[in-house]
């Protein structure tokens, strides 16, 4: 029987998938090939789960996001293996995307106040933000302007959950977590 590291078989690690209501779990290199293949699988569990038209758009949009995200973001070093992952979980009308990729602790202010601002904003505010942040097109020294993070918490109506594990002197791990209710 194969066995993980933590002693778990296929079985237990199966039971703790459906305990925790987690619909996909990848982890490992993240590429545009593997984008497509979990947003098509994740878009057949969500129809065959009769999840409504609108909750998939902003599931879908959300998701998108956070894995191109991950795609532009993802480290890669000679001293650290810490591969992003993505996981999409439902709990009875709720629905969790959480991702997470390493980051260089050098960059965590930035990404910290970037969140913290959109999070402060209400619904109408966040509009104005982000068709300010497109128009002057402000490209940070993360890589980006911060419409990913806008566009999530616009669609998705919730603020954003995010935190950051410290892996060693210069690098961190983040995770991401984005709730949206079906509706």
């Amino acid at each position: 029987m194969l066995q993980t590291k933590t002693s778990l078989n296929i079985y237990e690690i199966f039971a703790i998938m459906a305990d925790n209501n987690i619909l996909l779990i990848y982890q490992g290199m993240f590429d545009q090939d593997m984008v497509k293949s979990v947003l098509t699988m994740t878009e057949k569990k969500l129809k065959q789960d009769n999840v409504m038209e609108p909750t998939r758009r902003k599931l879908f949009n959300i998701m998108m996001e956070g894995l191109q995200n991950i795609c532009k973001h993802q480290l890669r070093t000679a001293d650290e293996v810490a591969n992003p992952f993505f996981i999409i979980g439902r709990k009875d009308q709720v629905f969790n995307i959480v991702t997470g990729n390493m980051i260089e602790n050098s960059k965590i202010s930035i990404v910290k106040d970037k969140i913290d601002h959109i999070n402060s904003l209400n619904q109408e505010e966040l509009k104005e933000y982000y068709k300010t942040a497109r128009l002057n097109s402000v490209i940070s020294n993360v890589g980006g302007a911060g419409l990913g993070f806008i566009d999530m918490a616009r669609k998705s109506g919730n603020k954003l959950d995010y935190k950051f594990y410290e892996l060693n002197d210069h690098y961190s791990y983040f995770i991401l977590n984005n709730t949206i209710n079906n509706n």
